[in-house]
C-alpha cells in the first residue's frame, strides 16, 4: 500500500514539473538578418527608429500555458529592428508602436499552430507613417518536443518571429 502511495505521489509531481509552462524567449522571437528585408543606407528609415513601445502582452503563469510578455516582445521586436537596419539615430526619427491584439493558441495536439495578431504603428514627427495590422502564424510540432507547453512556447515564438518578419515585409514595401 505504502509503495503506491508514494508511486502515485512521484507520477503526480513528475507531472506538475512535466506541465509547467515556460516563457517565450526573445532570441527565439527575433527575425535575423533577412536579405530582402534589411535596409540600406539612403532607404526610408534606415537606421531611424528611435523608440519602441509594445503593449496587449501577458506574462506566463506556469500553472498555465506559455505567453508573450510585452518585455519579450518588446525585446524581440527591437532586436530585429536592429538587424534590419531601422534602429538608430542617423535619420529623422521614428517610434514603432506594436499592440499583441490576439495570441490564438490551440488547446491540444500533436501539432501546435498559433496565430498572432498585432497592429503596428509607426510615426515620425507626429504623423503615421505606417499603421496595419498583421497575423502571422507559427507551428511546432512532436518532432520539436514531445511536452506539449514546450511545443506551445516555440509555436508562440515562430508567430511572433513571423509576424515580425510581415511587419518589416509591408514596412517596406509601402516606404519606398
Amino acid at each position: 500500500m505504502m509503495r503506491r502511495l508514494a508511486a502515485a505521489a512521484l507520477t503526480a509531481a513528475l507531472m506538475g514539473v512535466a506541465a509547467c509552462a515556460t516563457p517565450s524567449n526573445p532570441a527565439n522571437m527575433t527575425l535575423p538578418t533577412t536579405a530582402g528585408l534589411t535596409a540600406a543606407r539612403g532607404d526610408p528609415g534606415y537606421r531611424s527608429v528611435t523608440s519602441v513601445a509594445v503593449s496587449g502582452g501577458q506574462g506566463t503563469n506556469p500553472l498555465w500555458t506559455s505567453q508573450v510578455s510585452n518585455a519579450d516582445f518588446k525585446t524581440a521586436l527591437e532586436a530585429s529592428l536592429t538587424a534590419a537596419g531601422y534602429m538608430g539615430t542617423e535619420g529623422r526619427p521614428m517610434r514603432v508602436s506594436a499592440s499583441l491584439i490576439d495570441l490564438k493558441q490551440p488547446l491540444a495536439g500533436f501539432d501546435l499552430t498559433v496565430t498572432s495578431r498585432v497592429r503596428y504603428t509607426v510615426t515620425r514627427e507626429g504623423q503615421t507613417v505606417f499603421d496595419d495590422t498583421v497575423a502571422a502564424t507559427g507551428t511546432a510540432g512532436m518532432g520539436q518536443s514531445l511536452m506539449a507547453n514546450e511545443r506551445l512556447r516555440m509555436a508562440n515564438e515562430a508567430s511572433i518571429r513571423e509576424n515580425i518578419k510581415a511587419f518589416l515585409t509591408r514596412f517596406r514595401a509601402r516606404a519606398h
